[in-house]
C-alpha cells in the first residue's frame, strides 16, 4: 500500500481547521477511535469527535493546526504528524471559562489508517496538558509562589526544603 504522504498531512490538517463536521466525518471511518490528554474517554465514532472538536472549535475560534514537520510513516498504516496548536481562549471550554489568553501546544497525532489507507480508523494525540493548563492559567507556571503552594497541599512540598 502506497501512501501519499502529503495529501494525507493536507487533508488531516484542512480537515482540523475546516470547523466542518462533514469534513471530519470524511476523514475517519464510521467507528473511528479517537483519544488525547483533554478527552474524558476514548471518542468513539465520528460524531463524538466532531463534537470535541466542535468545542475546541468554540473555545479557539482563531485556532490554527500547522505541522511542525513532515508526515512520518514506514510504509505502514501508522503515521505521525508532529504539529502545533495555537489560538486565543475567547469562550469556556468545558468548565475553564474563557481566559483571553493565547495558547500554543505542540503535539504529536499518530494515525492509525483504513485497509484502503484513504480514512483514520484510529487516532491518539498526545500533547502537553500541563503546558496548556499554565498558559490557560489553570494551573501556576513552574517555580512560582502559586506552584510551590499547590505543591504543598498535595504534599510534595514537604520534600522540597531538604
Amino acid at each position: 500500500m502506497e501512501i501519499d504522504g502529503e495529501a494525507l498531512l493536507g487533508r488531516v490538517l484542512r480537515t482540523l481547521g475546516s470547523r466542518d463536521r462533514q469534513a471530519v466525518a470524511a476523514l475517519v471511518t464510521h467507528d473511528v477511535h479517537y483519544e488525547d490528554a483533554f478527552a474524558d474517554a476514548p471518542l468513539l465514532g465520528p460524531d463524538r469527535l466532531a463534537d470535541h472538536l466542535t468545542a475546541l472549535w468554540s473555545a479557539f475560534p482563531d485556532a490554527r493546526f500547522e505541522a511542525t514537520g513532515p508526515l512520518l510513516h514506514d510504509g505502514s498504516r501508522i503515521v505521525a504528524i508532529p504539529l502545533r496548536v495555537t489560538g486565543n481562549h475567547t469562550a469556556s471550554l468545558g468548565a475553564i471559562p474563557a481566559s483571553e489568553r493565547f495558547l500554543h501546544v505542540h503535539g504529536m497525532l499518530v494515525l492509525e489508517l483504513d485497509a484502503t489507507a484513504h480514512r483514520v480508523h484510529r487516532a491518539r494525540l498526545f500533547a502537553d496538558r500541563y503546558a496548556a493548563s499554565v498558559q490557560l492559567g489553570v494551573l501556576p507556571e513552574s517555580g512560582t509562589v502559586g506552584d510551590r503552594a499547590v505543591r504543598a497541599i498535595q504534599g510534595f512540598g514537604l520534600l522540597w526544603g531538604r
